[in-house]
């Protein structure tokens, strides 16, 4: 315990910047140093001696975070992952690992460290200092940008590529028509610019949220492995109860075919109410544990997420998604844009914002979004809905794409005359994309 006790006091001294929590298996606070008090926005509350519980009580829609933390006590296993944290109306990224404690060859607790790993973008962004050739700068900090999302999710990489071409190739359009000037300024790096960096937000969305290839995502595996048990049990109760043969057969049976349901509900687009009502049922379907306990074969997040009508978000992951747009408007505020790059922000910030007032995050209406927003709206859904490499779902012809992005003008929601005038373009064609 002594070594323990030194290692865990060298942590607390030496990386002060990280929140430092040593929890035991009763879930009460050994020991945490000031920053984690500060991160949890608890600095004038005394937590060693308290429970998770009484933490959790305190903050608000924090449940994430909290949860992962208790997983890891009651699992006696390490956990390694980014969670959302909410305070004061402001969204941060937390990146949390877990260690375990030991005493001799006894497990004790966790040790649990939380790092801001917003308020570290924040800094590094807030850092930066113009170089003498503004614009120099500015291309540099779009390619670490760039990098760093190919890094973490390769699709979003090529996503921004791509509207990139379109951006460029539209522009250039225009100018050969002459008509550049007359909707945007004759230096048009700006506005490429806008589109390099209108998604560096995601840099801070959890991965498992933004790549979820399926409604389950990672549970999934989580699942299909209590199936397993499940039906290795009842293998065994029919060996121990051969009288009940049939029912343990029949019950085999439903669990087999609430496995084949959930999987093929799990990748398709799009859910009827027929599909949902019997997700919802075989979701109540007894799981036999290797323990002899009796367990709903989904739980309620499970629920949740099997039963998304469309696509593989909830509605809190779609939330965390859309976060990204302010957090893309939050880092680029930090910035210095000066001179004609001083709209950038404005710009990438906007994208998801609706002629009508029914986009996010601000609901901006069409007096209040530039033409140069309404561009990158435009050429953003196109290649989300024509994307060959999103791990979610197929890519949709161009006519089709078109004809969406039509409706949504019908409604009032994207800018006609613009949507007109990139079709005409051919900007759009991939064909012609190196």
């Amino acid at each position: 315990m002594e070594r323990n006790e030194e290692l865990l006091t060298k942590h607390i001294i030496e990386d002060m910047s990280d929140g430092v929590i040593a929890i035991g298996f009763d879930s009460r606070i050994m020991v945490h140093n000031k920053a984690a008090a500060r991160i949890l926005g608890m600095e004038d509350a005394p937590l060693s001696g308290k429970s998770i519980a009484w933490i959790m009580e305190r903050t608000e829609k924090n449940d994430e975070l909290f949860e992962l933390i208790t997983d890891s006590i009651h699992t006696r296993s390490t956990v390694e992952k980014t969670v959302p944290f909410f305070h004061d109306d402001e969204i941060q990224y937390l990146h949390v690992k877990t260690e375990i404690l030991m005493n001799g060859a006894e497990k004790v607790g966790i040790v649990t460290v939380i790092s801001d790993i917003t308020e570290r973008a924040e800094l590094f962004i807030a850092n930066k200092k113009l170089a003498t050739q503004v614009t120099n700068l500015m291309n540099s900090f779009v390619e670490v940008m760039v990098t760093a999302v190919e890094e973490k999710s390769p699709y979003n990489a090529n996503h921004t590529k791509n509207m990139a071409k379109y951006g460029e190739r539209y522009l250039n359009w225009l100018n050969d028509q002459g008509k550049l000037t007359e909707y945007t300024g004759a230096e048009t790096a700006p506005l490429l610019m806008s589109i390099w960096l209108h998604d560096i937000g995601k840099l801070l969305v959890p991965q498992e949220v933004m790549d979820k290839p399926s409604r389950l995502g990672s549970a999934e595996k989580d699942i299909l492995h209590r199936i397993s048990t499940a039906q290795l049990m009842m293998k065994l109760k029919m060996l121990e109860e051969p009288e009940k043969q049939s029912e343990w057969q029949e019950k085999t049976e439903a669990l087999l075919s609430a496995k084949e349901l959930i999987l093929s509900a799990n990748n398709v687009g799009f859910l009827d109410d027929d599909t949902i009502g019997k997700l919802k049922k075989a979701a109540q379907i007894e799981c036999l544990t290797a323990e002899g306990e009796n367990i709903p074969l989904l739980n309620d997040d499970e629920l949740e997420s099997i039963t998304v009508v469309r696509g593989t978000l909830t509605e809190a992951e779609r939330r965390i998604i859309e976060s990204h747009v302010s957090l893309t408007a939050k880092l680029l505020n930090k910035m210095k844009f000066e001179g004609a790059y001083q709209s950038v922000p404005g710009w990438s910030g906007g994208h998801h914002e609706l002629l009508d007032g029914s986009g996010y995050p601000n609901h901006l209406k069409a007096d209040e979004i530039p033409w140069e927003t309404r561009l990158l709206t435009i050429i953003d859904v196109y290649d989300a809905l024509t994307a060959e490499d999103r791990p979610y779902k197929p890519p949709m012809p161009s006519e089709k794409a078109f004809a969406i992005l039509e409706d949504m003008a019908g409604h009032g929601k994207v800018d006609s005359q613009l949507l007109g005038s990139f079709r005409e373009s051919g900007a759009w064609k991939k064909d012609d994309m190196e």
